[in-house]
């Protein structure tokens, strides 16, 4: 078994990675006595050893991963196991041919447009790590779960009560992933401190910043730019109107809107830029507001649709 499906496999039980309970309070509540670039360094490492698709910004202090893909230890809990999948759909041993086993789907069954292993959810973790302080520093890990269900073009990220058990266990493997890295450099923190919620420690964007576009437009804008900056996707789909253009060659719809941009993340980065207080400005003729960025090319038009403000189009004009 590789270090990697070792934390993996250890993320489900509180001794993370042969730790104890003792070692996930520590790793907790430990501050780290030495220079920046060895504490941000370690966690960048050990975040990159079990979650190797990531942004970091030494500038800032943060570390950012790409979604992955949630890989069960658990054979009964894996997603990716036929026999639980077919199970968990009705399907179980009424969907298979005598004599072929628990995990074989019958030919009539699969010639019948029976659901596959590629049909069912699937469910993604990603993590905030940011470097904060000053000496001694102190690591916060904060973990993301989505879902993907059978018809959504994208996942949906779990909040509140949503979020499943595995994200904590996952969260306190990574959090001793690091803490054992550079242990030798650990001093206990004077009060433990409870980190906030994530949805509760979330910056909203104040409406009032965008002073020259009506009231409703400036809710929205204000929305989008939040939902991007924590990356919550399914949140954005939403703020699309259903033909929203998306290329001024392809078929307006939302949900391939979503998929392309998804398919490349600097369009978020365009989109992100675009939607400012500067570069907004309202039509009052054509009653809409567009939001453009001269460093990206694109431009972000809302409108209203149906007695609320939508995303209409987001393109680079020709």
């Amino acid at each position: 078994m590789t270090a990697r499906q070792r934390i993996i496999s250890c993320a489900l039980v509180v001794a993370a990675c042969g730790g104890t309970k003792k070692d996930v309070q520590r790793a907790r509540t430990s501050q780290y006595d030495a220079d920046f670039a060895v504490v941000y360094q370690a966690a960048l490492e050990a975040v990159r050893e079990l979650y190797p698709n990531l942004d970091d910004a030494p500038g800032s202090g943060k570390i950012k991963t790409a979604w992955h893909q949630v890989q069960f230890a658990n054979q009964a809990d894996d997603m990716m196991n036929p026999q639980t999948m077919t199970n968990g759909t009705g399907m179980g041993m009424g969907g298979m041919q005598p004599g072929m086993g628990g995990n074989s789907m019958s030919p009539a069954a699969a010639a019948g447009g029976m659901p596959t292993r590629l049909a069912f959810k699937r469910f993604y973790i990603r993590f905030d790590i940011s470097v904060v302080g000053g000496r001694p520093w102190k690591v916060k890990v904060t973990g993301h779960a989505s879902q993907w269900d059978p018809g959504n073009a994208m996942p949906t990220e779990l909040h509140g009560i949503a979020r499943p058990a595995w994200l904590e266990p996952r969260t306190d493997a990574l959090q001793v992933s690091i803490y054992k890295r550079i242990k030798q450099f650990a001093v206990p923190m004077k009060e433990e401190t409870k980190l906030a919620d994530p949805d509760e420690a979330m910056v909203k964007t104040d409406p009032a910043a965008f002073a020259n576009v009506p009231a409703p437009a400036a809710k929205l804008l204000a929305t989008i730019k939040d939902l991007l900056a924590h990356r919550d996707y399914s949140g954005l789909r939403a703020q699309l109107a259903d033909d929203v253009v998306w290329s001024l060659g392809g078929e307006p719809s939302a949900d391939t809107a979503m998929a392309m941009w998804q398919a490349d993340p600097t369009t978020f980065e365009a989109m992100a830029a675009a939607v400012s207080a500067k570069s907004c400005a309202h039509d009052d003729g054509k009653h809409r507001v567009t939001c453009s960025s001269s460093e990206h090319g694109y431009a972000l038009v809302i409108e209203p649709r149906g007695g609320a403000w939508k995303v209409t189009s987001f393109v680079k004009p020709e």
